[in-house]
C-alpha cells in the first residue's frame, strides 16, 4: 500500500465512528443495518480499500445496529417473532455463500449491484400505502373483548386482519396498579404459520446472500418485502427486519473474517458509532408520525443508490485510464525495441 493509500486509510479509520453514528441512526430509521451508508462512505473516502474488505468490515457495524436498535423495538413490542425466525433461518444458510461469491466479482460489479439494488427498492415501501391500510400499531385502540391489546412495551405477536395480511403487535394488558408485571408480557409469542410465510422465508434466503455479498445486512431486501407483502405497520417492519438480520450478519462477518476481508480496527470503531446512532434513531422512529418512515426510506435509498453508482462510475473511469496507460507504455516499449 502506498503512502497516500495508508494516509487515506488512517483517515477512514479515524472517521469511522462518525460514519458509524450516522449509519446507525439512518439504518434504525429505515430498517437496514447501516451498511448501505457505510459502504459508499468508505468507498468515497478511501477508494484504495478493496470492496470485499469494505463489505466484510461493514458487517461489524450491521451487527451493532441490529442489536442496539432491535433491542429498542423488541422492548416496545414491535417485532413479529415468527417472521423474524423464518427470515433469520433462511438468511443464515445463504450468507456464507454470498461472502464466498465476493471473490468472483470485481469491485465495479459489486458497487453497481449495490447501487442499482438501492434504487430499485426505494419505491416499494411507500407503495405499501396503495395496497394496505396500516395505522401505526401503537395508535390502535384495544379490542374490548380481547385479552391481548396493542400497547407500547409489548413483546408478543398476534395476527390481525387476515384479508389485509396485516400483523399487529400485542402483549398482555397492563397489570392492575400495585400488581407484579406479567411474566408473559416479556416473552415472544410465535403465531401460527400461514401460506405467505413461504415467501417470507425465501426473502430471508435472498437477504442472507445480499448480506454476505455486499455487506448491507440484508435489510434492503427484508424491509420492503415485509412492508409490501405483509402489510405490517412500518415500525413492526423495522423491528422485525433488524432483529432477523442479526444472525446472518454475524455468520457473514465470520465468513469474511476467515477470508481475510475484515479490518477489525475499523470495524470496532464503526460498531461503537452505530450503537450510539442506532439507539437514537430507533427512539426517533417510535415517535415518528405515520408516513414519515416510509418517506425517509424512499428518499434515503435513492440518494445512497445514486451515490454508490457514482462511485462505481468513478472507479470504472479510473480503471479504464489505468488500462490505457498500461497499453501506451507497452506500445512505447515495443517501439523502442530494435528490429532484427
Amino acid at each position: 500500500m502506498t503512502t497516500a493509500s495508508c494516509t487515506t486509510h488512517c483517515l477512514a479509520i479515524r472517521g469511522a465512528q462518525m460514519v458509524g453514528a450516522a449509519a446507525g441512526g439512518f439504518g434504525s430509521l429505515v430498517g437496514v443495518g447501516g451498511g448501505v451508508l457505510i459502504v459508499p462512505a468508505i468507498v468515497n473516502a478511501c477508494p484504495s480499500i478493496p470492496q470485499r474488505v469494505i463489505s466484510g468490515t461493514s458487517l461489524a457495524a450491521v451487527v451493532a445496529t441490529g442489536s442496539t436498535a432491535g433491542a429498542v423495538y423488541l422492548g416496545s413490542g414491535l417485532v413479529d417473532a415468527t417472521s423474524a425466525l423464518l427470515i433469520a433461518g433462511g438468511a443464515v444458510l445463504t450468507a456464507p455463500l454470498g461472502a464466498r461469491y465476493t471473490a468472483r466479482l470485481n469491485c465495479e460489479a459489486l458497487r453497481k449491484a449495490l447501487g442499482w439494488w438501492l434504487i430499485g427498492v426505494a419505491p416499494l415501501v411507500p407503495a405499501k400505502a396503495l395496497f394496505f391500510s396500516s395505522p401505526d400499531v401503537t395508535a390502535e385502540p384495544a379490542p374490548a373483548d380481547a385479552q391481548l391489546s396493542p400497547v407500547p412495551g409489548a413483546v408478543g405477536i398476534v395476527g390481525s386482519a387476515p384479508e389485509a395480511g396485516a400483523v399487529a403487535v400485542a402483549a398482555l394488558a397492563p397489570a392492575a396498579a400495585g400488581s407484579e408485571p406479567a411474566t408473559a408480557a416479556r416473552e415472544l409469542a410465535l403465531r401460527p404459520l400461514r401460506p405467505a410465510d413461504a415467501l417470507t422465508a425465501a426473502t430471508g434466503c435472498l437477504a442472507g446472500f445480499a448480506s454476505g455479498l455486499l455487506g448491507i445486512g440484508g435489510g434492503t431486501v427484508v424491509t420492503p418485502a415485509l412492508a409490501v407483502v405483509t402489510g405490517m405497520p412500518q415500525t413492526v417492519v423495522l423491528g422485525t427486519s433488524l432483529v432477523a438480520m442479526i444472525p446472518p450478519s454475524v455468520v457473514g462477518l465470520l465468513q469474511h473474517s476467515r477470508l481475510g476481508n475484515v479490518d477489525w480496527r475499523m470495524g470496532a470503531m464503526l460498531a461503537v458509532g452505530t450503537s450510539c446512532g442506532s439507539y437514537i434513531g430507533s427512539q426517533a422512529a417510535l415517535a415518528a408520525p405515520p408516513g414519515v418512515l416510509e418517506a425517509v426510506f424512499a428518499v434515503g435509498m435513492v440518494f445512497l443508490g445514486r451515490k454508490t453508482l457514482g462511485a462505481a462510475a468513478k472507479a470504472a473511469r479510473a480503471a479504464k485510464d489505468a488500462a490505457a496507460a498500461r497499453a501506451a507504455a507497452a506500445a512505447n516499449g515495443a517501439a523502442r525495441v530494435p528490429g532484427p
